[in-house]
């Protein structure tokens, strides 16, 4: 069960004009290993300058509402003022026991404009390391496979949001087995990181090169698959046809593999 957190509110770290506008940062935190949170977790979330990272901007923490595993949802509020013009900015991300000790955090900073910020957010921690990496037993749950029908194959739209794609305009994915996924929007190749398990599966917000589509029925499609990556939270498979779920189990894509 996807463990629900209690929303994170926070002031500006730096008080700004009385009208300034504010800023709603929201997104999921989450790890690869199977393991469970006991109860008493902190989640930490900040919003780092990344010309002096010791300094957050703004950083907000609360406790995790019940037992459970990955993803973490965290809401960030702050007024713009805190954000310098010019600057670049990231997020960082900790989960640590109720005595402090750290279990969980990024290893590197996840980059992100916070006046425009692309969605989803999805941060990725890792185990932090210290004597005991195990902060508890592992979820009473069978073993998740090593292996998933859908790593190391491309697959090739055929309909995005209930419509069937264009007429050699090629939409695709392809997610390795280090959890990277890549392929065509329409016209440019994008990048992403996923997250795969027996149900669910996420992409972090989408990288694309900037190539120019050759027709108004490419960009709309690229938009509409990009759309739809971003939307996605299940998949089912069904012999050779993958079908990509939103968060109400809606088909936003439905794909097959590819001969290339």
């Amino acid at each position: 069960m996807r463990t629900i957190l209690a929303i994170l509110a926070v002031l500006a770290a730096l008080v700004g004009p009385a009208l300034a506008a504010k800023v709603t940062l929201k997104g999921d935190v989450t790890y690869r290993e199977r393991i469970a949170l006991p109860p008493g977790g902190i989640l930490t979330v900040a919003l780092v300058d990344l010309a002096a990272p010791l300094r957050p901007r703004v950083s907000a923490r609360a406790a995790i509402a019940s037992p459970g595993q990955a993803p973490l949802t965290f809401t960030l509020n702050f007024d713009e003022s805190v954000i310098l013009p010019g600057h670049s900015y990231a997020l960082d991300a900790e989960i640590a026991g109720p005595d402090g000790t750290l279990w969980f955090r990024t290893a590197e900073p996840y980059a992100v404009a916070p006046l425009a910020p692309a969605s989803p957010i999805l941060i990725i921690v890792s185990l932090a390391p210290h004597e005991d990496t195990t902060p508890a037993e592992p979820a009473t749950v069978q073993p998740q496979p090593t292996t998933s029908p859908l790593l190391d194959i491309t697959w090739q739209a055929v309909t995005i949001a209930g419509k069937p794609v264009g007429r050699g305009i090629v939409s695709s994915l392809n997610i390795a087995s280090d959890m990277r996924a890549g392929g065509r929007g329409g016209c440019n190749s994008w990048f992403a990181q996923a997250e795969v398990s027996a149900e669910r599966l996420l992409f972090s917000a989408v990288a694309a090169t900037r190539m120019a589509c050759l027709s108004q029925d490419a960009t709309a499609q690229e938009d509409s698959f990009f759309g739809a990556l971003a939307a996605t939270r299940f998949w089912r498979l069904d012999a050779n046809r993958l079908a990509l779920l939103d968060a109400g189990g809606a088909e936003v894509a439905t794909l097959e593999k590819s001969a290339f």
